[in-house]
Parts: structure tokens; C-alpha cells; sequence
């Protein structure tokens, strides 16, 4: 019997550490979070989207996701997705560079030059390594051992800042070698703003019924749905950057104001105007 674990994240904490397999199928859509983020694809993703490219991601792959970028994983069919996240906040990414008084220290994690991100894939010692620590630390936050579980996030970030001493550049994944659905994500992330579900369904020259079955059957979710929740995630981002809530509408790609507020909180659950973070999928 799988364990239910909440796909969101705690607010009120400043780190998050997750561990989880076993999730077939796995649902994704864009999301972006205020944190930085630390993926690993122990097993199951194929490649991931970062702000409309698209990136190869293999077994053991480890990246640092920049914070208000959105993303989603890309996650091979009919597999067992197994991976694990590290949420961090600024306020402990500040203090860890007050307490070493260095702002070098963490430089692996706050790299974001513009160009293809880094990455590192871990060999099996390593993962063993790593995953024992994450173990560990969720043992003793579990029990709220908090100082332990503190002890133990600093050896995971020693233990990383070690692995990032030699990252490669991620590489673009070939539209050849994408799915039909991953195709249409590609065709979205770079028209969301304007494109509709008939113009998608004209480009790929079938029929848009079919088109959706053919995009739900490997997602879950309808083009239209997902279409959606891209704008909002772009209009999370803008608020998060200080736009007010109509730029954000506007700028996202919604048209009608009304329509924004209505959708954003069906899909949310909260307001525009209550975004003090963003609180995306984990």
C-alpha cells in the first residue's frame, strides 16, 4: 500500500527535504517556487523543462533549479519515478554564508548565468553516500530533532558543494526525440501566451479531440488544462517579481481580468492577491 504524501509544500518551514518512488503515474505540470531547488532523478525521468528548453536528465542526475523559473519533469512512461528534492529558503542559503563568511561557498547553488544550467550525475558510491545522509536527516526531522537534522542538511550541502566541482552543462533534448504530448508541451511553453487548443491541434495537423485523448493518456491532464496552468504559473511569477495582480493577468496571457481571478483561484485554491510565496508542486 503506497503511503500518501502531500504534493506541496510546508510554508512554514525552511528546508524541505523529499524522498519519494513509486508514484506511476506521475502527474507534473509547471510550477516555479520562491525556493531553490535541488533535483535528483534517481530513476524514471528522461529530461526536464526549464523556461520553455528542454534538457536530457538520466539516471542518478542531479540540478540546481533557479528560484521563479518554471519547470516540470519530463517522466518516462510505464516506469517506477523515484527522486528526491531539496527545498531551501533564502533566509538559511543568508545565513549559511554569514556563519562561513563567504559568499563562495554556496555558489554552486545560487549559479544562474542565462546559459544551459549545471548539472552532475552522481556515481553509485556517491548516491549511496547521498542518500544515506538524506535518510538520516528526515529520521531526525521526523523524531524533531531539529539541531540533528540542521547537523545533518550541513553535511548534504558540503557533500554537494563537493560533487559541483566538476559540473557539466545540461544538454537540449532534439524535438525528433520527443513524444507527440512532449512536443505539444514545446509548442506551448513557447506560445502559451497566444496559442489556443484548435491552433495546437492545426500545427500537428490532427484532429483536436484526438489530440486531447493522446495528450491526457500520457500526462493526465487535458491540453487545455495544462495550457492553463502554465499562464498561472507565469502570472505566480510576476506577482512574486512585484507586478500587481491585473499586470500579472495581462502580462501571463489571460485576457479577461474577471476570468483570471476566477481561474487562478479554482486552480489554486487561494487568490491572486494572497500569493505572499509561491507554494508549488513538490
Amino acid at each position: 500500500m503506497r503511503e500518501f504524501q502531500s504534493q506541496y509544500r510546508n510554508k512554514d518551514k525552511n528546508i524541505i527535504i523529499y524522498h519519494n518512488k513509486n508514484e506511476i503515474p506521475y502527474i507534473c505540470v509547471p510550477h516555479l517556487h520562491s525556493q531553490y531547488e535541488i533535483y535528483y532523478n534517481i530513476s524514471g525521468a528522461k529530461g526536464f523543462m526549464l523556461d520553455g528548453e528542454f534538457y536530457r536528465c538520466g539516471e542518478r542526475d542531479l540540478i540546481v533549479i533557479p528560484r521563479a523559473c518554471a519547470h516540470k519533469v519530463l517522466v518516462r512512461k510505464n516506469v517506477e519515478y523515484e527522486r528526491c528534492i531539496i527545498n531551501i529558503n533564502d533566509y538559511i542559503v543568508e545565513m549559511i554564508e554569514i556563519l562561513c563568511a563567504s559568499k563562495s561557498a554556496l555558489s554552486w547553488l545560487k549559479c544562474d548565468d542565462g546559459k544551459s544550467p549545471e548539472m552532475v550525475n552522481l556515481s553509485e558510491k556517491q548516491h549511496k553516500v547521498f542518500m544515506k545522509y538524506i535518510k538520516r536527516y528526515n529520521e531526525h526531522e521526523q523524531n524533531n530533532e531539529e539541531l540533528e537534522a540542521f547537523s545533518d542538511f550541513m553535511v548534504i550541502m558540503a557533500f554537494l558543494k563537493r560533487c559541483y566541482e566538476n559540473p557539466r552543462r545540461a544538454e537540449y533534448i532534439d524535438e525528433n526525440e520527443l513524444s507527440e504530448p512532449d512536443n505539444v508541451m514545446r509548442m506551448i511553453e513557447r506560445n502559451f501566451k497566444t496559442i489556443s487548443v484548435a491552433e495546437i491541434a492545426e500545427r500537428i495537423c490532427i484532429n483536436e479531440d484526438y489530440a486531447n485523448r493522446v495528450f491526457r493518456k500520457e500526462t493526465g491532464t487535458t491540453i487545455q488544462s495544462y495550457l492553463t496552468q502554465r499562464k498561472i504559473a507565469e502570472a505566480k511569477k510576476y506577482i512574486f517579481l512585484g507586478k500587481s495582480v491585473k499586470e500579472a493577468c495581462y502580462l501571463s496571457g489571460f485576457r479577461d481580468y474577471a476570468n483570471f481571478l476566477r481561474t487562478f483561484k479554482k486552480y489554486e485554491g487561494y487568490s491572486p492577491g494572497e500569493l505572499d510565496e509561491l507554494t508549488s508542486p513538490l
